[in-house]
């Protein structure tokens, strides 16, 4: 698997035989932090039961991903291609933000990968960061689910960063967003940028 994120109960990444995205669920308390781009392999557990509807991508694993290797940019860049947001349609599937919990049943993707057309922006909230991105003629501003950055960002006191400054604290220009849909949280699931990563 080669990881793009870490998550609270595992991490988001791609299945490097299939090419497909893995929402891959672990005990991650004590474990080795993972970083995109990071190549791992772990044996797969149980089937979820139930099935996990909001994220029909999730995988249990029988173990904590073994890190053994990573993947440059470069060569990690053909399975992001074909990981990209279709141009058509809204963001994952419905418009706005979130969306209530009953309405999801599993039948569409819960991530994708977003290329901007202008930004990104992190931007402080009342409780968190937010980013603001251009895409398909639309801005979007969705909550920043990168708990690393949004550190970061508060360590630095941060109330505004432009993509300028996002490259220095980052260490690359954001050219792509890892965006999810998280939750549910008070009966909603929201979309969220999970994850800023390097382009080409």
């Amino acid at each position: 698997m080669l990881v793009l994120a870490p998550q609270p109960d595992g991490c988001v990444g791609v299945d490097l035989d299939s090419g497909a995205f893995v929402r891959a669920l672990y005990p991650t308390d004590g474990s080795e932090p993972l970083e995109a781009f990071d190549v791992t392999t772990a044996p797969i557990g149980e089937p979820l039961d139930p099935p996990d509807t909001v994220r029909p991508e999730a995988v249990a694993l029988a173990g904590v991903p073994e890190r053994i290797g990573t993947l440059p940019v470069r060569r990690a860049e053909r399975y992001l291609q074909a990981l990209r947001h279709p141009a058509q349609g809204p963001l994952l599937g419905f418009a706005g933000v979130s969306v209530p919990y009953w309405t999801i049943v599993g039948d569409r993707p819960s991530l994708t990968i977003v290329e901007p057309s202008e930004g990104p922006l992190v931007l402080a909230g009342p409780v968190g960061y937010d980013c603001r991105f251009g895409w398909q003629g639309t801005v979007h501003q969705l909550p920043l689910g990168d708990r690393r950055l949004a550190e970061e960002l508060y360590r630095l006191r941060r109330r505004r960063s432009s993509p300028r400054e996002l490259t220095r604290i980052l260490g690359f220009r954001p050219a792509r967003l890892l965006v999810v849909v998280a939750g549910p949280t008070d009966g909603h699931c929201t979309k969220q940028v999970a994850a800023l990563l390097p382009g080409r």
